[in-house]
């Protein structure tokens, strides 16, 4: 998985992959979230605009659909044509399930033929004949792919940036592409508004999750309120929306868990089993409460009560318990030290090296010494060097640039032990 962002917001130029897990590194104000928060927007898009593209295509075919099938019931119930029975089926929703289910204007050629022989000379022969036509053109269509990306494109970025998106007002342009499935997608940004360029095979990925704090996790009910509507069920409502789009993205997440958490369901095996020994205990739904909870021992805890790092390490837990982070849907974390003490941040660091070890797509920005050597550690002790890569965000002027520093983290080390450095010297001057 690649990014490349040219002109966005603060980025003036930014290469990443994302080989399991991407460390981005530097000061705050450099352009690591908007790294983030463009690679989530985008795959977002792409996940969502394929859904829309489907719905809209099964809502179509349908409507197209129902008057077909109302003329022959009518000529069925008249007994004008017994033959009908043996034509079409019974109920409307099975023909309207039929009929969804073909792919080409020859496919409906072809379950219509006979239909149409039976009704040759009929009163209703031109009528359906000229449904089954326009049925056929739109089976047929390509769907809108290009559209549909940019539209959710637009209301993305503009959800996550508030409409400063291009560097100086200028024109911002992204690439993304994913040699594992072949897919590929390129778009532009001109005053505000994203158009996609080139859009090439079909992606493997099926989501993505943005997080910026744990606290979520005890804000749930405000944020919720906040939102006012779900963020991804219509797209016409987008402009309501009081908060970002990753916030409600991961509260509709979390809060969907209320109706699906089987408090009684075996822990996923490996990863989740041990994020929960070591937190002390795992959170869950309490149906008796209506609210998540962290169980430790005996005692149930409601989460403003729970420890930030606990917080992190039971968010993450949440998040591979329900699958709501696997191999095909990235994590995207901005600063996860946040909050945490550094042996927090140690022990969150060698989980994310695991998991990107066991295929799981993983961006994270940090200015953490602690957290970047704890990454580093790890990914040596657990052979997993090949699944991480480190960036760092520099300034360049009044845009900053982000660069692969592999083969000299002491860049990174050099930039962020900078402040601690200049007061070290106790000398009087």
């Amino acid at each position: 998985m690649k990014l490349s962002i040219n002109g966005l917001n603060i980025v003036g130029h930014a290469d990443i992959s994302v080989n399991g897990l991407a460390v981005i590194a530097g000061e705050n104000g450099t352009g690591k979230s908007t790294v983030g928060k463009t690679l989530f927007a985008t795959l977002k898009a792409v996940a969502t605009s394929r859904g829309n593209i489907s719905t809209g295509r099964e809502k179509a075919v349908a409507d197209l659909a129902d008057p077909i099938f109302s003329r022959l019931f009518r000529m069925r119930l008249a007994g004008s044509d017994n033959a009908l029975g043996t034509l079409i089926p019974a109920s409307r929703s099975q023909f309207i399930s039929e009929v969804s289910s073909l792919t080409s204007a020859a496919d409906v050629d072809r379950y219509f033929d006979r239909l149409l022989e039976a009704l040759a000379g009929t009163p209703v022969y031109d009528a359906v004949k000229a449904d089954i036509a326009a049925l056929a053109a739109r089976i047929n269509m390509s769907a809108d792919t290009d559209g549909a990306i940019s539209l959710a494109l637009n209301r993305l970025l503009q959800s996550e940036f508030l409409g400063n998106i291009s560097s100086a007002g200028g024109a911002s342009s992204v690439t993304f592409s994913d040699d594992a499935s072949g897919f590929s997608l390129s778009y532009g940004i001109t005053h505000g508004d994203a158009s996609v360029t080139s859009c090439e095979g079909k992606a493997s990925f099926r989501d993505a999750t943005y997080i910026e704090s744990p606290l979520y996790l005890h804000l749930l009910d405000i944020l919720d309120k906040l939102s006012g509507t779900r963020f991804f069920d219509d797209d016409s409502r987008l402009s309501s929306l009081m908060l970002p789009a990753h916030v409600a993205d991961i509260v509709e997440k979390i809060e969907s868990l209320r109706y699906v958490y089987d408090l009684h369901s075996s822990r996923a095996t490996g990863l989740s089993a041990s994020l929960s020994q070591l937190a002390g205990g795992e959170f869950f739904y309490d149906p008796a409460r209506h609210a998540i909870m962290f169980r430790q021992g005996d005692n149930d805890i409601v989460p403003l009560n729970v420890a930030s790092g606990v917080k992190s390490l039971g968010l993450l837990q949440i998040l591979l318990d329900n699958k709501i982070v696997t191999p095909d849907r990235p994590l995207i974390w901005d600063e996860p030290e946040n909050h945490l003490h550094p042996s927090w941040q140690i022990r969150l660091a060698r989980f994310f090296v695991m998991l990107a070890a066991q295929g799981m797509p993983i961006i994270v920005s940090t200015h953490s010494p602690y957290f970047i050597q704890g990454i580093r550690h790890f990914a040596v002790k657990l052979h997993a060097e090949q699944f991480v890569d480190y960036y760092l965000t520099e300034m360049d002027g009044t845009t900053s640039i982000t660069q692969c520093v592999n083969d000299d983290l002491n860049r990174i080390f050099i930039k962020l032990a900078a402040p601690l450095n200049e007061i070290m010297d106790l000398s009087p001057d």
